[in-house]
């Protein structure tokens, strides 16, 4: 069947998807990863479980969907952020980025593995998820290496200074999302975490 009958007959392919992704999105902000389920994504996005299999396996496959979306665009943001500024300012700007993707998928990814078995990690969409987080490590890497640079410092030679970074953003992300710090302005622990990362991971060039 060519591309137009298939628009013609069975709706835009791209557009169901699209649905899915957006009603699975909606089902996880409300009632965490407990609340998504084939027939509840149908539901909300207003079509059959039947069409919902035919895109995604199960709906371990429909969050991992998701969480590879939420990882190519926190890569595209990232390479578009700006690194004339230094690492502090870097950082600063991809605090608010990262709490957004944090609370739309992230903050459910322990609870994901844990329902997964061992078989269903050996899937190709697991498999594209994990290139696209080495492709987020790279580009971090890439910009914290480039802004140091701008102001002079150099960074820890050490493998764990990237992981390091990703704990800190995923910790203040975390944070920002359950407002555990009510007493904070949340720009002011921005600012805050962004510069106790910085002098984490560089050191000013003598």
């Amino acid at each position: 069947m060519s591309e137009a009958n298939d628009r013609s007959v069975y709706g835009d392919a791209a557009a169901r998807r699209r649905g899915t992704l957006d009603a699975a999105a909606a089902l996880l902000d409300e009632g965490g990863y407990s609340a998504l389920t084939i027939r509840a994504v149908a539901q909300r996005a207003g079509t059959s479980t039947g069409l919902i299999y035919k895109y995604f396996a199960d709906k371990h496959d429909i969050f991992v969907a998701l969480l590879n979306e939420s990882q190519i665009e926190s890569t595209r943001f990232l390479a578009q952020v700006p690194r004339e500024d230094g690492v502090a300012a870097l950082l600063e700007a991809v605090i608010p980025e990262s709490a957004r993707q944090w609370s739309r998928v992230g903050r459910m990814t322990a609870v994901w593995q844990d329902a997964v078995s061992g078989q269903q990690f050996e899937r190709e969409s697991v498999g594209q998820v994990r290139a696209t987080a080495v492709a987020y490590n790279a580009e971090l890497e890439r910009a914290v290496v480039a802004a140091a640079q701008v102001e002079g410092r150099r960074l820890v030679p050490a493998p764990a200074m990237i992981p390091f970074v990703l704990s800190g953003l995923m910790g203040v992300s975390d944070t920002l999302v359950n407002n555990w710090a009510r007493h904070v302005d949340p720009a002011e622990l921005i600012a805050f975490t962004a510069a106790a990362i910085t002098r984490g991971i560089t050191r000013v060039e003598e």
